[in-house]
């Protein structure tokens, strides 16, 4: 079977979303599979299939830690849980390739924010997710009602605005005021993770949006600094205060990590969940610990936000 030239199409690309230019650190891609039902009989077994939803995901991993874009990036920090996205009014990305190629999602929305890894190796930044939904007021039936496939778009390379940065740097840890937490330092990286829930809202079928849940953070590294009896007295997994029906948000702080030359991280109401220790001719002693984000919702007023970028 022949090849032609004009087959052999590809290139990498950026991703336009609210005002904002997306570079990526590694390959990405767009995904456009429905999603389906089954027609099962009793005489045949599964025999079709019918149309029934349409998600487009989009992933990619930034490669800058840009401080103009993190409202864009991480729309969900200090969401009020019930509150819907996308908004009333659609917002579209636009996935550009330097060949000339174009998928436009009509209407997008963040839908997995990117961990970040803070250290002096590799992006800070992990994979992200941008997922397309049928814009508010549009039918499936509609052409182009989703995305719209372009080829031959003008192409010029985005440039990076000065409040990015790549973020790799040294970062130093402060939790609380008891001793041995005020600093300290991860032996390699610090990974911040994001524990959101999206509750889909879907209307004949189709999903039509989705509603924020929940919200929390989970920080975990395997520190220098502190030690084993300090790990213990913070744990709380015996003695004083490790009663069974204590609250971890009681014995709370706010986890705060500084950049050597940019970047501040900060958990509130952080507690300490999880530890371990290593033991071996090679590792240090401590192992990876575990901080999560806590609210404590007998203070009232308006919730503090799980994670604060800066």
């Amino acid at each position: 079977m022949s090849v032609t030239r004009t087959q052999l199409t590809g290139g990498p690309a950026y991703a336009s979303f609210n005002s904002q230019n997306i570079q990526f650190a590694e390959d990405s891609t767009v995904e456009t599979a429905s999603v389906t039902d089954v027609i099962s009989t009793s005489l045949y077994g599964d025999v079709d299939e019918i149309y029934k939803d349409l998600i487009v995901k989009a992933t990619g991993r930034p490669l800058f830690y840009d401080t103009a874009a993190l409202t864009t990036l991480f729309p969900y920090l200090s969401a009020a849980v019930g509150t819907v996205y996308p908004g009333a009014t659609a917002v579209p990305c636009n996935w550009l390739s330097n060949n000339g190629d174009e998928i436009a999602i009509a209407s997008a929305m963040i839908g997995k924010m990117p961990d970040l890894e803070l250290g002096v190796d590799g992006p800070v930044l992990g994979p992200m997710e941008i997922w397309g939904l049928i814009p508010f007021g549009a039918d499936p039936t509609t052409a182009n009602a989703y995305y719209t496939l372009s080829t031959g778009v003008s192409y010029t390379n985005p440039a990076v605005p000065g409040t990015a940065v790549l973020g790799r740097q040294e970062f130093t840890a402060a939790w609380g005021s008891a001793t041995g937490w005020t600093s300290f330092q991860a032996q390699d990286k610090w990974t911040i993770s994001h524990e959101l829930k999206l509750e889909p809202i879907i209307i004949q079928g189709r999903t039509r949006a989705f509603r924020v849940t929940s919200y929390r953070v989970m920080a975990k590294c395997k520190p220098l600094g502190p030690t084993m009896a300090q790990i213990s007295t913070a744990l709380y997994a015996q003695g004083t205060g490790a009663a069974g029906g204590y609250r971890l948000s009681t014995n709370a702080a706010s986890l705060i990590i500084t950049g050597s030359s940019s970047m501040t991280i900060t958990i509130a109401g952080a507690a300490l969940k999880s530890a371990g220790y290593v033991f071996g001719g090679k590792p240090l002693r401590l192992g990876e610990l575990g901080w999560v984000s806590t609210l404590n919702i007998g203070a009232g007023s308006t919730p503090t936000a799980p994670l604060t970028l800066a």
